[in-house]
């Protein structure tokens, strides 16, 4: 394990000639839900570029959650009816982060990654429904509240992802990594979103989200969803295994925001 100070490890996050980038395919997709004259038929001729994009789309289009009445479609434009313009886009651009941004371990643990970010995201997406929160910044915040592991394995250690502290999750790891680096992947994430000129509060909810003293309801969403998906949403099992979740207890986001005190118990209905 490289052990580094701070300041040397916060300069190599920050070399610019050098920098990460977001695959094209994350970007186009972003673009399209961020225009308003923009929809489904720019949307699909994204996505029927890469076959394993459609393919995933087709499945979630497909699954009991997105498909009740059992009846099957094999077309991408159907599907992308069926799931939405936004849904539609949310999978792919996870799917883009999957294939299209190196990072320096194996497919399994890629997998695994990303499985666990998509899962965040979609719960964080539904609490902020719930709240009547940007759901398509929320989703953002999810899907990249942990670029800073990848920046940290990128940029600062190529062993982090196969090394024990690798393995750890939560304030385990972060404090793993304050002590090993100088700096957790919460703040190396924050710094990797400010040069690729993400919006400020994306940042900040990104850095503070294993802070204890957050007082940000996007913070707080965050780390609920993030807790959530380590305890229910099992790695391995791929990105579409975590609508299970939400198929077998559809009211789940809305409990967990009710006994974190953000959102009132449902009034139950009194007998006469």
């Amino acid at each position: 394990m490289q052990q580094t100070d701070r300041e040397s490890n916060l300069t190599l996050i920050r070399m610019v000639n050098d920098l990460p980038s977001l695959p094209d395919r994350y970007a186009r997709i972003r673009a399209v839900i961020e225009d308003p004259r923009a929809g489904a038929v720019e949307l699909a001729r994204i996505v029927s570029t890469d076959q394993s994009t459609a393919a995933m789309i087709l499945k979630f289009a497909n699954s009991p959650l997105h498909n009740p009445m059992d009846r099957s479609i094999a077309s991408l434009p159907v599907a992308i009816a069926r799931l939405g313009t936004r849904e539609t886009a949310h999978i792919a651009m996870t799917m883009s982060l999957l294939y299209g941004f190196a990072i320096p371990t194996g497919m399994g643990t890629i997998r695994n990654f990303w499985a666990h970010a998509f899962g965040v995201a979609v719960l964080c997406k539904h609490m902020a429904a719930l709240l009547d929160l940007d759901q398509d910044a929320m989703f953002t915040v999810g899907l990249l509240h942990d670029i800073g592991r990848t920046i940290l394995g990128i940029r600062v250690d190529m062993d982090y992802f196969e090394s024990p502290l690798g393995q750890l999750s939560g304030q385990k790891l972060a404090a793993a990594e304050r002590q090993t680096f100088g700096l957790d992947h919460a703040e190396a994430g924050e710094e990797i979103l400010k040069l690729w000129h993400f919006p400020a509060f994306i940042c900040q909810t990104v850095a503070e989200h294993h802070s204890d003293t957050a007082a940000s309801t996007y913070v707080h969403i965050l780390q609920l969803a993030d807790a959530e998906a380590h305890s229910r949403i099992k790695h391995g099992t791929g990105i579409e295994r975590v609508e299970e979740l939400l198929l077998q207890e559809p009211d789940r986001p809305c409990k967990i925001l009710e006994e974190a005190g953000l959102l009132e118990p449902a009034q139950e209905v009194a007998e006469g």
